[in-house]
């Protein structure tokens, strides 16, 4: 028995961000890393996990380090994995409340409870230019309205909440698209503001379920629309997803419900 090997790995949490109530939401695993690990490891484990993010934060200073993976790249913002995290650390550990920050490819995120049970984070604005629709080649069908949002999204405004549920994407087409997420959004849906689709063929996704970053571009959007700087979203997917946003000069608290699925531990 002196050779039984008790040691652990990582600890792991599968999470599903931006729930409601018949909403599954975006499913992340958030792995807790004790020590630093080697980039081509971490992605390793992302594609083993094969959710659409994998979340891995590390205790640095006072603060977090967060990184975002899908199952075949690391990107650099990821609202659904961070939420995710944020849950992990007030939730499942204990993490004394107030703000927490990470540290990100895309710089320091901060994080809170809210009211209501909602968890809020705060993720870094997008400017949205008008750009002719046909840098879509057609992908998406008719569009009133096309959208640079960022340097790596494009937002087309479909005709309605109908026109929405009913698009028939092709992957391989829309990967020909030159962004990395493609964003379909409408005015209004069942009790929301508006209703949203994202494709994300580039970096491993061919829709994703629930999509915190859309609304880095989609707040912004609403805002200029109808002067509204808070919008409440429906994401139209398999397991649906239900999102809150509160514009701001930087950036865009985006808020959600969440809850632990299972945890465990990573034998890597």
């Amino acid at each position: 028995m002196d050779s039984l090997n008790v040691a652990f790995g990582h600890r792991l949490w599968w999470v599903d961000a931006f729930i409601g109530d018949a909403e599954r939401g975006n499913p992340a695993v958030v792995v807790l890393l004790e020590r630093a690990m080697e980039d081509a490891k971490l992605q390793q484990i992302a594609f083993e996990l094969g959710v659409s993010e994998t979340a891995f934060v590390r205790r640095v200073g006072d603060g977090w380090s967060l990184r975002w993976f899908t199952p075949t790249v690391e990107v650099d913002l990821c609202g659904h994995a961070t939420l995710a995290t944020l849950h992990v650390l007030l939730n499942e550990l204990g993490v004394p409340g107030g703000e927490l920050f990470f540290q990100t490819r895309s710089g320091v995120l901060s994080g809170r409870r809210l009211s209501d049970g909602l968890l809020g984070v705060d993720l870094p604005r997008a400017y949205v230019e008008p750009v002719d629709a046909k840098v879509l080649g057609g992908t998406l069908g008719p569009v009133s309205e096309v959208y640079q949002a960022g340097a790596s999204s494009v937002l087309a405004v479909v005709k309605d909440y109908d026109a929405l549920c009913g698009l028939s994407v092709d992957t391989l087409t829309l990967f020909l698209v030159p962004t990395s997420m493609v964003i379909a959004v409408c005015e209004g849906g069942p009790s929301v503001d508006a209703s949203i689709r994202v494709f994300a063929p580039r970096i491993g996704i061919a829709e994703d379920p629930v999509t915190g970053s859309a609304m880095c571009a989609v707040a912004p959007w609403w805002a200029d629309r109808t002067g509204a700087p808070t919008l409440s979203v429906r994401q139209v997917s398999s397991r649906g997803g239900v999102m809150h946003a509160r514009l701001f000069e930087k950036n865009v608290e985006v808020a959600g419900l969440t809850r632990t699925f299972f945890g465990g531990d990573l034998r890597a």
